[in-house]
């Protein structure tokens, strides 16, 4: 019956309305186009060469001369060819460039490079796919990279007005450097890199065994933006470095790790990366903290640069769509179609195909021209007929099932006692929530093992099965009645205990919260797995929280290293100043820890959130731990 309907209405139905696809970008959009655009050989003569000798010499011998070159066949460089200025090179359907392509000299530049399918797995040259250093004005756009051995793009030594748009990164085994793009070459190149390596990269798409660099930024001003990030078992994407600028808009980060981080070294602890994130998708993301001491995680709310340029957004649930239908060497041109996005027949993208749906489908019926029926010739024979007919009776009136997860659930918490851990949430708000589910693990951000047999109808959880003195790390998830399961919550350690009338906190451990600076290990001497190091300024510092069962005074001491200049700070507890002046003599070098003059607080039972705060423009000395001593306390969760 619904065949016979469609086909009645399909009778009756003679409106034609049909969107044109839109072309390629013809010009670049983002850094490329400021301060003078970038026009590659634009003018210059057209050739086509395939083959490693005509094509080195177009590349590279005709110096700044313009040239358009189109790359047909299989080319193998054997290592770097220096790409002079003024040339487009643009890759034929089915063709294919091994080596490093390396534009450099910040006299020359001005390069395209468009629809190339590059690998570079032997390392040769640079050991990227394609190197910058040096030049400006470069628009990489639609191209494949594959095993660039170094990295596949990577960008350095003050390019600058660079896009890269359109191109997917991917690798097709573990080296142990699958580190796709890096910018900026060392922390050492300030004098080089600053104000320089401006650079942008929209619609890209980072797929299999990327690991690290996607990208990581120093020094540059990097706007990245529709992106799909596509990488299970990756370290990282984005990485935010000295003096850095990221702002990273409505990507889709979908099963990877820390989307997002600050990296600190001990160069770049005054002048740590920023970054700003807005209207991104995380789908079953997780944040961890790793063993690289000089890890920060953020949350993306840093003052960032505005870029100078007209550029739109697209909604980020479509970026994948969008993203693997038209980047790469072979993507596609235009929109996608919008079976892409759901099912077929759904045009207005309704979740539910129905008659409007079905006037739009009868406007295909019978067009000759091929190439207005992109948005409804399924299976790509310049027909709209019954094939596809048949396809939209098979989900009519057919409401989609729900796979959207809830929300990521917030306000989590948990409280240690003896024996004992008091798990508590914020209630979720979707109408079809089902309950929640508690994971538990003894290794940070892995290995995380579900502690309940049945959904939690409600926020809270007591878990019983824990054993004191040992560190416990936790997350909660959200679940629908479609069974639709949301990403972790934060995770929270704690540490189980009856309570101790000495408690010593090192850095990384349950009852450290945070440092406005990095967890460093440069220095020998330190116990735990390293020392808090803050970024000299007015006003940064270090928290702790603690459970005090017992109010009463407690003692305070911090074990530090200092090496010239006594610093002092000041002891804020929940808020509130309790000790204004500490003072922090000198120890004389980096590798001798010292501890400071006892002091003594009166604090009330409950949950403590203790912080040392710098009162000069110093900052800290590196606070190897804080040891607390009283009457009876123990580690609490961080706010």
């Amino acid at each position: 019956m619904k065949k016979i309907f469609l086909f009645t209405c399909l009778a009756v139905i003679f409106l034609f309305n049909v969107s044109l696809v839109q072309a390629y970008d013809s010009t670049p959009i983002g850094w490329a186009s400021q301060n003078g655009g970038t026009k590659g050989g634009a003018g210059g003569t057209v050739v086509e060469v395939n083959n490693a000798t005509d094509f080195i010499h177009y590349v590279q011998g005709t110096k700044q001369t313009p040239y358009i070159i189109y790359v047909s066949g299989n080319i193998n460089l054997g290592g770097n060819v220096r790409v002079r200025g003024n040339k487009t090179i643009i890759g034929r359907p089915g063709s294919h460039i091994t080596g490093d392509l390396k534009s450099y000299r910040i006299e020359e530049g001005n390069n395209i490079f468009r629809f190339l399918d590059i690998d570079n797995q032997a390392k040769v040259g640079d050991g990227d796919c394609i190197s910058i250093d040096a030049a400006s004005h470069i628009w990489i756009d639609h191209c494949t990279f594959t095993d660039g051995g170094d990295g596949n793009v990577d960008i350095k030594n003050a390019a600058d007005y660079i896009t890269v748009s359109w191109c997917i990164f991917k690798y097709t085994y573990n080296s142990g450097h699958n580190f796709s793009n890096l910018i900026g070459d060392n922390d050492n190149n300030a004098s080089v890199d600053t104000n320089h390596l401006l650079i942008t990269f929209h619609h890209n798409w980072y797929s299999t065994l990327c690991v690290e660099r996607m990208p990581s930024v120093r020094f540059g001003t990097a706007h990245i933006y529709n992106t799909y990030f596509d990488c299970p078992g990756n370290d990282y994407c984005i990485r935010t470095r000295l003096y850095a600028q990221c702002l990273v808009e409505n990507n889709y980060f979908k099963n990877v790790q820390d989307p997002w981080e600050r990296y600190v070294t001990s160069v770049g602890v005054d002048h740590p990366g920023l970054l700003h994130a807005s209207g991104n998708i995380l789908d079953n993301v997780t944040w961890v903290v790793g063993s690289d001491s000089k890890v920060v995680l953020i949350d993306g709310t840093d003052t960032v640069f505005t870029p100078p340029y007209s550029y739109t957004l697209d909604n980020a649930a479509d970026v994948p769509a969008i993203v693997q239908y038209g980047a790469g060497a072979n993507g596609k041109d235009g929109p996608p179609p919008h079976w892409y996005f759901g099912y077929y027949g759904d045009f207005d993208r309704s979740g539910f195909i129905d008659m409007k749906d079905f006037a739009t489908f009868a406007n295909y019926w019978g067009v000759p021209d091929c190439n207005q029926l992109w948005n409804a010739d399924y299976n790509g024979d310049c027909k709209v007929n019954f094939y596809e007919l048949g396809l939209m009776a098979e989900h009519w009136l057919y409401i989609t099932p729900d796979t959207t997860p809830p929300a990521v659930p917030t306000g989590f918490g948990a409280l240690a006692g003896d024996a004992t851990v008091s798990l508590d949430w914020s209630d979720n708000t979707e109408g079809d929530l089902a309950g929640y589910n508690i994971y538990r693990s003894t290794t940070p951000g892995s290995g995380y093992s579900k502690l309940n047999s049945s959904l939690l109808s409600s926020s809270n959880y007591t878990d019983n099965s824990v054993t004191n003195e040992t560190a416990y790390y936790y997350v909660v998830t959200a679940v629908d009645t479609s069974s639709n399961e949301s990403g972790h919550s934060s995770e929270k350690a704690v540490m189980p205990s009856p309570g101790s009338s000495s408690l010593t906190i090192e850095e990384a451990t349950p009852g450290f919260c945070s440092v406005d600076g990095a967890i460093e290990n440069e220095w020998a001497g330190y116990t735990g797995t390293g020392y808090a190091n803050t970024v000299n300024a007015l006003g940064n510092g270090v928290n702790w929280s603690v459970n005090i069962l017992t109010g009463g005074t407690y003692t305070f001491t911090w074990r530090y290293t200092l090496v010239t200049g006594d610093r002092t700070a000041k002891l804020i507890v929940n808020g509130t100043t309790v000790v204004p002046n500490i003072s922090f003599p000198a120890s004389g070098a980096n590798t001798t820890y010292i501890l400071t003059t006892p002091i003594d607080v009166s604090l009330t039972a409950g949950i403590n959130n203790i912080r040392l705060e710098a009162t000069t423009a110093d900052g800290l000395g590196n606070i190897d731990n804080i040891n607390i001593t009283g009457a009876n306390l123990m580690r609490a969760t961080c706010p």
